[in-house]
């Protein structure tokens, strides 16, 4: 009588675990239940059958061999897993899992059977094959006790089923992200582009010949929703320059050149002013910003006096630039890139300049009070007015106040760099860094310059041998004037205090960044007179205060603003001294 079995299932399992036995990844096990085992009613076999029972024995089977060899039986064999009691590791490939083949005229399961082969050889080559997956998959073993079981059961007869969950895993891993980063800006639809360029066509339709001066650029600027002062950057770009006009075909093919590649304001003005560059440049230079800040001059009411004074021109535009540079410019390279220009404030400053006025409102880059402070100052130390001056005329800077070993430290190349440097000479443009940071220690620009100067030998850290070499010479000048000076080995428990560096032996720059009162620390070993000034000054003195809605001005701005004060006043009094001698 033939013996009827009970349907066989197959369990699938990521990590299977029964009682410490752990099934490999996508291996499987026959499923069945106990009163159709095969196995039951066999009294020579010395090892347990490799299925899941389910019925009345318990469901849990014992690891078997790995070496067990299927026997032959009229119904076939018994499908089992491999099982590794060790580890988690990779899957062999799918021809070497055993899978039942099916007749099915009969629907009865015919398994493939392993002959030929000898015992011990299988079991020597699987024990190889084990550790060289053990040494591949070291990291991918987790802790038994973490490991979680997913079981899902297909028939046998149903076999498309387990090619659809392959299928749809390989669609879960090939899954299309969007694109979420865009360095030159997200890009906008061509409809948009069509329509900006019809309004723009409408503006050159109205002028004679359809031909655009720059003067003519303000109204098209405003059309293509930019800021007004970017109207000389579109004039150059379009070839306004070279033809002395712009039509709107040559308007048109610069705009699908730039903004077709371009997207986000920092890197449209990037290449406006580099479109026509040989090198292809991704970066903005001095010389690439002196025609944008000579248009402000012209064209902005703030400066309308500056007509009558076109000598002054020049100093002006320098003046800006230098700037423009030392605020910009974090890589001290002298090259502005996209990412700086995004994460300065410059690009929303150029465009408040067509919401105000007063140029002196505008306090970053463009007051004309800070132009004349800092032109003025280095007018009183360049004697021979040749725009240039050199390490003496700088000791005399606020009757000399910084020591002349810094001042050496400046002119030796640790701050003062280029390919215009000149040797033992310092620029107009040079000075107008160093005041910038000499009135204002707080800025970051300013820490980083002051770092270079004291760093002696550049190994990016200010050891105690370099702190005391600044410091013997305030102690020089503290005894010559009589004022009692503090040694050494308390001021730097101070400074040490002041700063807070997470190694006591020496001091970095992220150590003075961090620290909110690194201004004190520089003055210290730099500026006698600021120095002193700190020791008498009355610590609440300079508290803000929190609930106001002002911003605070900057160090710079402060004294900006009184030596402005003073100036004029000066001049006004040397003006009536000449009246009254007249």
């Amino acid at each position: 009588m033939q013996q009827n079995h009970a349907p066989v299932q197959y369990v699938y399992s990521k990590v299977a675990i029964y009682h410490n036995c752990r099934i490999e990844l996508k291996w499987n096990r026959s499923l069945h239940h106990c009163t159709s085992c095969e196995f039951n009613t066999l009294k020579n076999c010395s090892f347990n059958c490799g299925a899941i029972h389910y019925g009345k024995c318990t469901p849990v089977v014992v690891p078997f061999i790995q070496s067990y060899r299927r026997r032959k039986s009229g119904q076939g064999t018994i499908p089992v897993a491999k099982v590794i009691p060790t580890r988690l590791i990779k899957p062999e490939p799918e021809e070497q899992i055993i899978k039942p083949d099916f007749d099915e005229t009969d629907n009865k399961t015919n398994l493939t059977v392993q002959t030929g082969k000898d015992v011990k050889d299988i079991i020597k080559k699987d024990n190889e094959l084990i550790k060289e997956r053990d040494k591949e998959n070291k990291e991918l073993s987790p802790s038994l006790t973490t490991a979680t079981s997913t079981i899902t059961t297909v028939t046998v007869t149903d076999t498309s089923k387990d090619t659809k969950r392959h299928d749809a895993g390989k669609t879960l891993q090939n899954v299309n992200i969007p694109k979420f980063y865009y360095p030159y800006g997200k890009p906008i639809n061509k409809e948009e582009t069509e329509k900006i360029l019809d309004k723009v066509s409408k503006e050159f339709s109205k002028l004679e010949g359809g031909k655009a001066l720059l003067h003519n650029f303000g109204p098209i600027t405003k059309v293509i929703n930019l800021p007004l002062y970017w109207k000389s950057l579109l004039y150059t770009a379009s070839g306004g320059n070279k033809n002395g006009y712009v039509t709107f075909q040559m308007f048109a093919a610069m705009w699908r050149k730039v903004f077709s590649v371009c997207h986000d304001a920092a890197s449209r003005f990037v290449k406006l002013l580099t479109v026509h560059s040989p090198q292809g440049r991704d970066y903005v230079d001095e010389a690439d910003l002196i025609p944008l800040v000579q248009d402000i001059v012209e064209t902005h009411p703030g400066l309308t006096f500056l007509q009558e004074a076109p000598e002054f021109h020049s100093r002006y535009v320098n003046t800006v630039i230098a700037r423009i540079l030392y605020c910009v410019n974090r890589s001290w390279s002298g090259k502005i890139t996209v990412t700086e220009l995004r994460k300065s404030n410059f690009l929303s400053t150029l465009s408040l300049l067509e919401e105000e006025d007063d140029i002196n409102q505008v306090m970053d880059y463009f007051s004309y009070e800070h132009f004349y402070v800092i032109y003025c100052k280095f007018w009183e130390l360049d004697k021979d007015h040749d725009l240039l001056i050199d390490k003496h005329d700088l000791a005399r800077h606020n009757d000399h106040a910084v020591n002349s070993r810094t001042i050496e430290r400046i002119f030796s190349g640790a701050v003062i760099k280029g390919k215009n440097a000149l040797e033992g000479k310092m620029s107009y443009p040079q000075f107008v860094c160093f005041l910038l940071s000499e009135e204002d220690k707080r800025n970051p620009t300013s820490v980083e310059y002051w770092f270079r100067v004291m760093d002696l030998d550049g190994d990016g850290v200010i050891s105690m041998y370099e702190m005391e070499y600044f410091y013997e010479e305030q102690m020089q000048k503290m005894e010559a004037l009589g004022i009692e000076k503090l040694p050494f080995e308390d001021c730097l428990c101070q400074m040490l205090d002041l700063v807070r560096p997470k190694d006591n032996e020496r001091i970095t720059l992220a150590d003075l960044k961090n620290c909110k009162m690194t201004h004190i620390f520089f003055d210290t070993f730099i500026n006698l007179d600021k120095f002193l000034d700190h020791e008498q000054r009355d610590p609440f003195s300079n508290m803000r205060d929190v609930d106001s809605d002002i911003p605070e001005p900057t160090d710079w701005e402060r004294y900006a603003a009184e030596e402005y004060e003073l100036l004029v006043a000066e001049e006004g009094a040397n003006d009536q001294e000449e009246v009254n001698v007249g």
